[in-house]
């Protein structure tokens, strides 16, 4: 990607996606951020929901970016083909980026975003202080035992996951991983008990509106396994998307197994 000239700086900027508005809110300069998704503004989801609600709430549509008149619309480089067309076809300039599944893919995006952003500095300084919650908080001692990760209908996070490297750098090994399940999987009550987990790690966010789909992380057996294995409340927005907040589990991880 080329590095474009301090002429060629945006001045009015929008973003498409969840995971790249947390970078963007973090590294633009005062003013120069005027959009975001809109689920950026949903607490549930958005550590900086806070912070978004200032700006205006964008949705995959070409009209409701156009409207505010932006210089660069940063979104993902995978999907959407029709409105980027739409979106060049009406001069506006893209930044494609990737997806972020790691902790130092997440430092490689924030790199490339801040130096179009002409916030290079910002970026660096963004970048140091991640490496150093990383130093801080990943567990050198020895192996914790098992973990794993629920949440609502049965879904967990296995190899390759970003919770999957979570668990690891928080000293345990990912019991769904070692079941063989992906990224993103279904994990049965039955497999997870019979698994004898030495860590339960739930979305702590899951039964504020209980439903069929959420009642699993709060099943009676989960809850009875609990009295055996140590328990750890982790909101799920502070791992949706890799990035700054990912230490907010790490955190929240070792806390647990106090």
């Amino acid at each position: 990607m080329a590095v474009p000239a301090a002429a060629q700086t945006p001045q009015r900027v929008v973003t498409l996606n969840l995971c790249l508005d947390q970078m963007a809110l973090r590294l633009a300069a005062p003013g120069q951020l005027v959009g975001v998704s809109y689920l950026s503004q949903d607490p549930h989801l958005s550590v900086l929901a806070d912070r978004a609600a200032g700006l205006a709430a964008v949705r995959h549509s070409v009209e409701s970016i156009l409207v505010l008149r932006p210089d660069l619309v940063i979104l993902g480089a995978d999907g959407h083909a029709s409105l980027k067309r739409l979106l060049r076809g009406a001069g506006v300039r893209l930044l494609e980026l990737p997806w972020a599944a790691s902790i130092g893919e997440a430092e490689l995006v924030i790199e490339q975003m801040a130096t179009v952003l002409g916030r290079e500095e910002a970026g660096r300084h963004l970048i140091s202080g991640m490496r150093e919650q990383r130093r801080r908080l990943t567990w050198t001692g020895p192996p914790l035992g098992t973990a794993v990760y629920l949440e609502a209908n049965h879904g967990t996070s296995g190899k390759g996951s970003l919770m999957d490297e979570l668990l690891r750098l928080s000293g345990y090994r990912n019991l769904a991983a070692e079941l063989g399940i992906g990224s993103f999987g279904r994990v049965s009550l039955e497999t997870v008990l019979s698994g004898e987990p030495d860590l339960l790690v739930l979305d702590g966010a899951a039964n504020e509106n209980p439903a069929r789909a959420t009642e699993f992380v709060g099943h009676h057996a989960l809850l009875a396994l609990a009295g055996k294995a140590k328990l750890a409340s982790v909101p799920s927005r502070y791992s949706i998307c890799a990035g700054p907040d990912n230490f907010e589990v790490l955190r929240l991880l070792a806390e647990a197994r106090r």
